[in-house]
C-alpha cells in the first residue's frame, strides 16, 4: 500500500506540472482580459482542466486522503477537501463563459496554484515521511 501511494503522489505531481502549464497559458490571455481567446482556449486544454481535474481530486479524495487522514488530521484533510469542491465550481463556472470569464480565469488560477504549492510544498512531503515511517 505504501508503494501505490508514492506513486500516485508521483503521479499527481506530474499532473500539477500539465496543469500549471494550462494556467500559465490562460493567465497571459485573463490578465490581457481576452475572454474570446480564454473562450478559444478552453477546449483544448479540457483534458487537463476538465476530464483531467475531476480525476485529480477524485483520485486524492477517494484513494490519498483516506489512506493518511488519521496521521495527517482530519481537518487538514478536509480543507485540501474543500477547496477541490472550490476550485470544481470555478472550473465549471469558466468553462460555462460569460462576462466573468477573465476574472473567474484569474480566481481558478489564484485558488490553484496556492492549493498545488500547499499539497507539493507541505501535504506530499508529510505524506512521504509518513509512509517512509510505516515501511
Amino acid at each position: 500500500m505504501p508503494s501505490d501511494l508514492l506513486q500516485l503522489i508521483d503521479q499527481l505531481e506530474r499532473e500539477h506540472a500539465e496543469v500549471r502549464a494550462a494556467l500559465g497559458a490562460l493567465g497571459v490571455l485573463a490578465e490581457a482580459e481576452d475572454a474570446a481567446g480564454i473562450a478559444a482556449a478552453l477546449p483544448g486544454m479540457a483534458a487537463v482542466l476538465a476530464a483531467g481535474l475531476d480525476a485529480h481530486s477524485g483520485a486524492e479524495d477517494e484513494t490519498l486522503f483516506p489512506a493518511v487522514a488519521d496521521e495527517i488530521g482530519e481537518g487538514v484533510i478536509e480543507a485540501f477537501a474543500a477547496e477541490h469542491a472550490e476550485i470544481l465550481a470555478l472550473r465549471d463556472e469558466l468553462y460555462r463563459g460569460g462576462d466573468g470569464t477573465p476574472a473567474t480565469c484569474q480566481g481558478l488560477r489564484a485558488l490553484l496554484e496556492s492549493h498545488m504549492d500547499r499539497e507539493e510544498l507541505v501535504l506530499f512531503p508529510s505524506v512521504r515521511e509518513l509512509l517512509g515511517e510505516r515501511s
